[in-house]
């Protein structure tokens, strides 16, 4: 596992530690997340996700690389927008953050959840 960093954002807004695994062989990898007591958060949208793409792969770290963004962080916004969140990415070429807190999961956040699943 990677160290655990502190958290605060939206993208996981219970959240205030993370921690990601290295990258597996084939690239993927699994973020962690965890409240301000230390317990692992296991409710989507605030847990962490399996990852298509470690964003570890890439020589810009602590910013994800393009696979990771394209495969991972933006289909999660994307899946956050059509169930009636108005969020939008802090950045678009960097998306670190959302620009206000979710407020809803729906489908289309439980479709993305179903693909990159919160416990291994």
């Amino acid at each position: 596992m990677g160290t655990v960093r502190t958290k605060d954002a939206f993208l996981h807004h219970d959240a205030k530690y993370e921690m990601r695994s290295k990258p597996t062989s084939g690239g993927h990898g699994h973020q962690a997340m965890y409240d301000d007591q230390g317990q692992l958060i296991t409710a989507p949208i605030a847990a962490g996700t399996a990852d298509l793409f470690a964003p570890y792969n890439s020589i810009d770290w602590p910013y994800p690389d393009a696979d990771h963004r394209e495969q991972d962080v933006y289909p999660f916004i994307r899946a956050l927008q059509l169930d009636g969140n108005p969020v939008h990415p802090n950045n678009k070429k960097f998306p670190t953050n959302l620009t206000r807190p979710c407020i809803y999961r729906g489908p289309n956040t439980d479709k993305y959840i179903e693909k990159r699943p919160v416990l291994p």
